[in-house]
């Protein structure tokens, strides 16, 4: 069975901590896999990724938290950013419906988010997508994994994230 660490991925933010998860072999983590591939100068999407990355970071992380109005993507036991346009938040109303990455995710409540990665999709569900249909799969087995361990006291929530010893 891979084993995978949860870390801090940005703590800075004012109203929502930021986690994900890293394979314990891998170089980096979920979603700076997800940020070094799309935000690249050169990939297709690096302007979407941007637009993505300022959302989590400063209109998330800084000013709201991760409240519903974000977090309405239900992708089985976790969810997709970016959340699907609202009139009433100017920040979101600009991403359209057509909006081709999304970045999985996991709420602990509001002000705890756990980030995964992502991708382009380009079909009319998230398994049907070439490219996220694998990590829509990985999202639920992490998922089960971090609600396992937070029923079972092994990773608790205290403000921050922590591994009971």
């Amino acid at each position: 069975m891979n084993n995978f660490v949860i870390e801090i991925w940005d703590d800075e933010g004012n109203a929502c901590i930021f986690y994900t998860v890293r394979w314990e072999d891998a170089q980096y983590s979920e979603t700076d896999k997800f940020f070094i591939k799309y935000g690249d100068d050169n990939h297709k999407y690096h302007k979407e990724a941007r637009e993505l990355a300022y959302l989590i970071s400063e209109v998330i992380g800084n000013r709201y938290g991760a409240i519903d109005d974000f977090i309405d993507r239900v992708k089985n036991k976790g969810h997709a950013l970016p959340p699907k346009p609202k009139k009433s938040i100017h920040e979101i109303e600009s991403l359209g419906v057509h909006f081709p990455l999304r970045l999985y995710c996991y709420r602990i409540n509001n002000k705890c988010l756990i980030l995964f990665n992502g991708g382009i999709k380009d079909e009319r569900t998230d398994q049907q997508s070439k490219d996220i249909s694998a990590k829509f799969y990985d999202l639920q087995s992490f998922v089960n994994r971090i609600e396992d361990a937070l029923r079972d006291g092994i990773l608790v929530y205290n403000g921050k994230l922590q591994r009971r010893h």
